[in-house]
């Protein structure tokens, strides 16, 4: 006799609802894997649910876990938004550049779960991980140049009285291929909270899609850590696919946390294995739930930021929920030279590890920093929208000890302004600037944008990967960039950040909303394949 089939979960019913409407890197096509196309239960005959043989994939979404602990104790680092700053007592902004993705994919998840947008913790968003996760048509780096920089100013949707400008740089993409190769180290979480669909599986099948792009030039090695560390595999070449695969398929979570012990071992067969003139890379696949030696936010920044000097870069995965530890992931990632993304599903596997490999593997550039100089004359105030955990002091931008991003081969970042001009009217000024008084008439300028006028200048600073001599750059940015009909790429910027600044509650959201988030979308012409497409469902969703 056949056991009876179980009703869906409540949450179970709206994680389908909401993988029907993002359809990226979710759809119900096997209901959560509890059915198969040959119409055979899902349920063993224990009751238990089976495992899919591709862990939370387009075709075969992630099954329920009736076995999730109860109550959720995920940890977000605090997000405290500056607000506006008087360019005429405050003319520089000054920060790091940022290329992580963690923020936007785990939203996705959260939003698969089922959660709507006022059960989004508010530090999980930080918006330029938002608008970096997408790409733009920026322009070819010129002149020598390692970025294109593209600059647009238009009215700012959600503040009548402001204006929102939106820069974007773009680094030269390269395929995956070099003599001198990269020393890879898989440093791998298989501590019992590892255990669930979404964590260790969805690991190994991502990690598969990295084994595929590997060359013979590549040395790779592997590195465990629960209760203590274990070397899986060493200085394996990249061309062994079968022992790579077979390495990583074998491991089993069991145990407690003890990444400081792990992360002593991955960095010591990085130095064991060290590319003179290649690649040296720690990749770390955790949920972040460190409970055995280093485990606090301070301590992790303390120990990357030592390690930093051995020239061996640390990138970080997140994987999981429930117990997800997203700021001891960032913490790792932000001062250990490295990039921080959150896997959800095997597509965004082999986004990170496909067509993004070459830019999440080979370094371009380091300590790459920004500092905006704004024109008081013409700029009265101005807020710089997300980056609020890369705030560097303004001189730190010329202090070439001063840690700041690492970008890679072919990424792209965004950074967006939202500015107060001269003569915006004295009633709609942000408080912080109304206490002060503006520049006089004869001071300030009224620009209008045909005029030929610079209203800010960006400085870029950065070391070129494997030099510690500097280079900087500098861009005029003003009335040529100003336009009444913005392009795409803004209108879908502005819209990712009018989202951002409604899930974040922000008190400098203005008007914005979910809805006119979605409105600016609805001129867009996106193909249902495109990840911003994605974007626009996960909207109709929230």
């Amino acid at each position: 006799m056949q056991p009876s089939r179980k009703p869906l979960p409540c949450c179970l019913l709206s994680f389908v609802l909401a993988a029907a409407l993002l359809g990226g890197c979710s759809t119900p096509d096997t209901l959560l894997g509890l059915s198969d196309p040959n119409g055979s239960s899902g349920e063993t005959a224990s009751g238990k649910l089976s495992m899919p043989a591709q862990p939370y994939s387009s075709d075969r979404p992630m099954p329920f876990d009736p076995y999730r602990p109860e109550g959720n104790t995920e940890e977000y680092s605090a997000i405290d938004e500056p607000g506006f700053y008087s360019a005429k007592t405050n003319p520089l902004s000054t920060f790091s550049a940022d290329v992580d993705t963690a923020s936007y994919c785990n939203l996705r998840r959260m939003v698969a779960e089922g959660m709507r947008a006022a059960d989004i913790p508010n530090d999980a968003i930080r918006i330029e991980e938002m608008l970096n996760y997408f790409e733009y048509d920026y322009g070819k780096p010129q002149d020598g140049d390692l970025f294109g920089v593209t600059a647009q100013i238009s009215e700012c949707p959600w503040n009548d009285d402001t204006k929102l400008l939106v820069m974007g740089f773009a680094a030269d993409p390269v395929e995956y291929e070099s003599e001198d190769g990269a020393n890879l180290v898989f440093l791998i979480d298989t501590s019992g909270s590892m255990s669930a669909p979404d964590k260790l599986p969805l690991l190994q099948d991502s990690f598969a899609q990295l084994t595929e792009s590997l060359t013979e030039n590549d040395t790779v090695s592997i590195v465990t850590y629960s209760g203590t560390e274990r070397v899986v595999l060493e200085g394996v070449s990249g061309a062994d696919k079968r022992a790579i695969t077979r390495a990583v398929d074998s491991l089993v979570a069991d145990g407690s946390t003890n990444g400081e012990a792990g992360l002593e071992q991955a960095y010591r067969i990085a130095e064991k294995y060290r590319r003179e003139g290649g690649v040296n890379r720690i990749v770390m696949a955790s949920d972040g739930d460190l409970n055995v030696g280093i485990s606090s936010e301070s301590e992790l920044h303390a120990y990357v930021s030592e390690k930093r000097s051995t020239g061996v870069y640390l990138s970080v995965l997140g994987f999981g929920s429930g117990n997800y530890k997203d700021n001891k992931m960032e913490t790792l990632a932000n001062h250990g030279n490295g990039t921080y993304h959150y896997i959800d599903c095997i597509e965004e596997a082999e986004k990170v590890f496909g067509s993004d490999l070459a830019a999440n593997i080979i370094p371009l550039a380091d300590d790459v920093k920004l500092q905006i100089e704004f024109d008081p004359a013409i700029v009265r105030g101005y807020r710089l929208i997300g980056y609020e955990n890369r705030a560097l002091a303004d001189d730190d931008f010329t202090d070439d000890a001063v840690d700041a991003a690492e970008i890679g081969t072919g990424h792209q970042f965004t950074i967006a302004y939202e500015l107060v001009l001269f003569d915006s009217p004295p009633e709609s000024l942000p408080s912080s600037l109304a206490r002060e008084e503006g520049p006089s008439e004869e001071e300030g300028r009224i620009v209008e944008c045909i005029d030929d006028e610079t209203w800010l200048v960006c400085s870029m600073r950065y070391k070129t990967a494997g030099s510690q001599e500097s280079v900087e750059r500098s861009y005029d940015i003003g009335s040529a960039s100003c336009t009444a009909q913005p392009s795409d790429d803004w209108l879908f910027a502005a819209a990712v950040i009018e989202c951002g600044m409604v899930l974040r509650d922000s008190k400098y959201a203005g008007t914005a909303s979910l809805r006119d988030a979605k409105a600016l979308l609805d001129d867009l012409a996106l193909a249902r394949n495109d990840p911003k497409a994605d974007f626009e469902r996960l909207l109709q969703t929230l």
